[in-house]
């Protein structure tokens, strides 16, 4: 009898390009902190600056990333998942409103921090302003995290790809942030509430307050009788 052979369907092109990504993350070394990297950062680069000018999609997908971004690629693909750990796009790959938000002017410097701030949750535990930090500073937050050497490839990913999403962010972003805060700090001290003068109550309310000011011209004489008479008149008629 003939030995039966299996058949064997071919995968879907559509479930290669939406498993691609996650076959791309796979290949790379796991290593602590679940910090994320790509080899090629500026392929990342490339990727949000296209996605600015590009509508939104209601998917972020590969195939919106060959045909409507125009790139391609492993390193291409593997921005979906850095998008996702960034918080731009949702599990199923639906663009959020931080991905949306990127997209403006006005907030991309704030959304590019905060999807930082996702990405990179130890590296920020151990500085919150590490998006400002000197290069040395950076590099030794990731060697203290992930264990490996300065040197190390992987070391030098992370780091790049760190910097490609730091890039989105304004110089002044700090300053802003910082003045922000101190706004909020003045405005609850004490110290920094205008003075309101507090007007004594009334005791009854048919009560009015009058106030008189009188002025009185002495005549010039060295008389103390006639000085006497003046002011023991006015204690008896005005200073009732």
């Amino acid at each position: 009898m003939a030995e039966s052979k299996e058949n064997k369907e071919p995968a879907e092109s559509g479930n290669q390009n939406t498993n691609s990504s996650e076959k791309q993350t796979s290949g790379q070394r796991k290593i602590p902190g679940n910090l994320p990297y790509l080899t090629a950062s500026g392929t990342l680069k490339k990727t949000l600056d296209r996605l600015i000018e590009a509508q939104r999609p209601e998917r972020f997908s590969v195939d919106f990333i060959e045909n409507v971004l125009k790139l391609s690629g492993g390193g291409a693909r593997a921005t979906i998942p850095i998008l996702k750990k960034m918080n731009f796009l949702s599990s199923d790959g639906t663009p959020t409103e931080l991905y949306a938000k990127f997209r403006t002017d006005s907030g991309r410097g704030a959304a590019a921090l905060q999807g930082l701030r996702s990405a990179f949750q130890e590296i920020f535990r151990r500085s919150e302003y590490a998006y400002s930090a000197e290069e040395s500073k950076l590099k030794d937050i990731i060697v203290e995290v992930t264990g490996l050497k300065p040197t190390d490839p992987v070391a030098m990913a992370i780091r790049s790809t760190f910097n490609v999403i730091k890039s989105y962010i304004p110089s002044n972003m700090e300053t802003s942030q910082s003045n922000h805060a101190e706004n909020i700090e003045s405005a609850e001290s004490p110290e920094s509430r205008p003075f309101i003068r507090q007007e004594p109550k009334e005791t009854a309310a048919s009560e009015i307050g009058l106030v008189y000011n009188i002025n009185i011209v002495l005549p010039e004489t060295s008389d103390l009788s006639v000085l006497n008479a003046i002011f023991r008149s006015i204690k008896e008629n005005l200073m009732k």
